[in-house]
This record gives C-alpha cells, sequence and structure tokens, in this order.
C-alpha cells in the first residue's frame, strides 16, 4: 500500500535547479534590506521593509540538502487532512482538528494514535504543539488551555503528566528528556499569566523565569507563540496585536534572558510572523482567506520575504520545490525541528505536477521529465496524504 518515492527522487530529481538552461534572479543578486547593530551586547539584525523590493522564484534546495515524497498508508484508520504536521529522524506524527494525533514511520506506514480525545488520562481536546524523542521513546503533546504537557511512549502507552505553573493559553515547549527539564514559551494574556518564558523540572517546579509584564496581551487566541526549533537556539516569537516593535528572539537558558536577533521597521502594521532557518530569516505576511468559484473558502499562500542573515540581502519569494521540477508550494508547510514539511492532499500534489508537464517553459531536461511523469501517473487522487520532507541546511 505504501510508496516511499527517495529513490526515485534522489538520483534524478536533487539539485536541479534553474541552472545555465535559464538565468534567474537569486537571492545574491537582490538589494541588501538590512542591517547589524550592537544592543547591549547583542547583535541584532534590522530589516528596513521598505528597501524589499525584489520578487523572486526561491528553490528550496537553497536551504534544504534533500527530499522525499512519502506516501502515507491509505487504510481507514490512517487517513489523515493536512493540519499539524511534525518529523524525526525515523518518524511523522499527524495531528487534524478532526482526529486524533497519529504517528506513521518515515515509509508511511500508521503505527498508532498518540492519546485520543477527550478530558480524562492521557487526554486532549486540541492541541498545539508536539515533540518526538525518538532516542527516548519518548512523544510529548501541549494542548491548548491546559496546566500540563501529555507524555507517551512511542507505541502509544499514556505514561505521564508533566504539570505547568500556571494555566497557558497556547504554548510551545522544549524538552531536554535526559535532564528533565522544559523550556516553556507561552501566549500570555494580561491578568492571568505571570510568566512569557521559564524552565522547569517534570514535576512543575519552576527553575527560572522571565516576567510576563513587557508581553502580555489582552486575552485573544488569535494571537500565537512562535517556536520553530530549527537551530541549537531556543527561538520564541508573538504574533500579536495591537501591534508594536516586534521581535525575534533566542532563549539563552545558561544567562536565562531573551536575546534579541531580528526585527523588522514599517509604515504600517500587518500581521505576520517570523521562522528563523540556520542562515535567513523568512517573514510571512498573513492573508485572509478567500472563496473559490465553487463558493469554497481557501487559504491563499501566504505572502514572504526572506533576509540571508550573513549578507543582509533580501527579498519577496515565491518557493518552488525546484527537486520536483519547479512546483509551488502548498499554502501550508512547515519548517520545524529542522525540516521543511509539506502534507499535501494528493490532487493538490497531482495538480501541481501536471502544470510542470504542461509548461512548454519549465526548461526541464529529457531525463528528468519522464520522472516527473512517473510521479504524476503513480499518484491517486482517492488515497491518503503525501508529506513531502527536506532537511534544512547551513552553508556556513
Amino acid at each position: 500500500i505504501n510508496i516511499f518515492l527517495f529513490a526515485i527522487l534522489m538520483v534524478p530529481l536533487c539539485g536541479c535547479t534553474q541552472s545555465a538552461e535559464k538565468k534567474a534572479l537569486g537571492l545574491d543578486d537582490c538589494l541588501v534590506v538590512a542591517s547589524k547593530s550592537i544592543i547591549n551586547g547583542d547583535t541584532v539584525i534590522t530589516c528596513d521593509f521598505s528597501l524589499v523590493k525584489d520578487t523572486i522564484d526561491f528553490p528550496l534546495s537553497n536551504i534544504m540538502s534533500d527530499l522525499e515524497m512519502i506516501k502515507l498508508e491509505n487504510s481507514d484508520s490512517a487517513l489523515v487532512s493536512r493540519y499539524h504536521t511534525f518529523v524525526s529522524e525515523n518518524y511523522i506524527g499527524v495531528y487534524t482538528m478532526e482526529n486524533e494525533y497519529k504517528l506513521f514511520d518515515r515509509q508511511g506506514n500508521f503505527l498508532c494514535e498518540i492519546g485520543r480525545k477527550g478530558q480524562g488520562p492521557g487526554e486532549y481536546m486540541f492541541l498545539y504543539d508536539s515533540q518526538i524523542d525518538e532516542k527516548n521513546n519518548r512523544i510529548y503533546l501541549m494542548p491548548w488551555m491546559q496546566k500540563k504537557i501529555l507524555v507517551y511512549n512511542l507505541q502509544g502507552k499514556f505514561l505521564s503528566d508533566i504539570p505547568l505553573p500556571e494555566f497557558v493559553p497556547k504554548a510551545r515547549f522544549n524538552i531536554n528528556t535526559n535532564k528533565q527539564i522544559a523550556t516553556i514559551m507561552i501566549l500570555p494574556f494580561k491578568g492571568q499569566n505571570n510568566y512569557v518564558v521559564w524552565q522547569q523540572d517534570f514535576q512543575g517546579n519552576i527553575l527560572q523565569r522571565i516576567s510576563s509584564e513587557y508581553f502580555a496581551l489582552e486575552p485573544d487566541y488569535g494571537n500565537e507563540v512562535i517556536s520553530y526549533r530549527n537551530t541549537q537556539n531556543i527561538d520564541f516569537y508573538l504574533a500579536g496585536w495591537p501591534d508594536k516593535q516586534d521581535t525575534l528572539y533566542y532563549y539563552m537558558g545558561n544567562e536565562n534572558r531573551l536575546k534579541p536577533v531580528f526585527t523588522f521597521t514599517a509604515t504600517e502594521p500587518f500581521s505576520h510572523w517570523y521562522i528563523d532557518l540556520p542562515d535567513h530569516v523568512i517573514t510571512i505576511i498573513a492573508q485572509q482567506e478567500r472563496m473559490d468559484e465553487n463558493g469554497q473558502f481557501y487559504a491563499p499562500v501566504p505572502k514572504q520575504f526572506i533576509v540571508d542573515k550573513r549578507t543582509l540581502k533580501g527579498a519577496y519569494i515565491k518557493p518552488v520545490i525546484d527537486q520536483l521540477g519547479g512546483i509551488s508550494i502548498p499554502s501550508r508547510v512547515l519548517y520545524q525541528d529542522g525540516y521543511f514539511i509539506a502534507n499535501m492532499y494528493p490532487h493538490e500534489l497531482k495538480d501541481g505536477l501536471g502544470k510542470i508537464i504542461r509548461n512548454t517553459e519549465n526548461n526541464l531536461s529529457e531525463q528528468k521529465l519522464p520522472n516527473i511523469k512517473t510521479l504524476y501517473e503513480d499518484i491517486d487522487e482517492e488515497g491518503n496524504n503525501y508529506i513531502l520532507i527536506g532537511k534544512l541546511k547551513s552553508v556556513k
């Protein structure tokens, strides 16, 4: 039932970019849009939004070293929609609002459900974050509006709760299982939450903390707390309103402080959030849902711009999966835990590949095009989702 297509992709497709066949504007050709300054001993990158002028196609091979396309098992118990997807070296976790968290291996085989919907021990209503720690046979789930993190093994057995010292509306976390220390980053509500970031042990005892005074927002579940864990640093950002001068931080546990890393200046506020990558920062500009010709609402691909941390050059980007001939990314992708992750409906993937095949100006070689056609023909539009995974890389 399962299809593992890495072998097909690896040889003929990896590294196929817009090379000598068609010279395209790249990030190195764009303007410098940011500057570095020293603030209280920290180097901070500030992007001047008004300087971001260029728009470029951005091959994702620039930031990821390989690509796997994995078809999830097509049994009734394994079916998923397109929501939160988490990846580790050997596992894929998919959580949807309608169903329990489902665990797959990296070949797409369905393994088990992690927890279940409900309000009893080991149960949850909605989840906000997850961390797969396969070295210690653990998976951690963070529910919305709770005072605990749920702990399971990778066979789906509920093990325990990690109690939190206060109620958290939404939270991201980073857990060191061996040291039994959890770093918690929350969306703090005014008058309800005393801390915005803290470290604690597995018994709920706070080891060190940062006050929520500067960061607390009016209670609004439309705001978000961001931490993608793409580097060795613990990144932290609050995407919230009302707008103020906002900053991407690293939490420095050895100093118990938030280190400013990236911000930008703009004349008009707009809804956005940051994605910290090894060598870049991507700023996502949120867009409202739209209605298609059939009266169905859909989420358009958000506008986004990128800044190179080293050269400080930047541009609006249209990310394309060049390993698959240059198809556009879907509206829901993640850069999480060191991976690019796209959870795609089969018809969505087939439509994207079909456009590549029909495009007479795509400059695909005679060797690459047949492989794209083979992938296209193998897709069952009535089957389960496909997960595209790329390992994020650094050129440093």
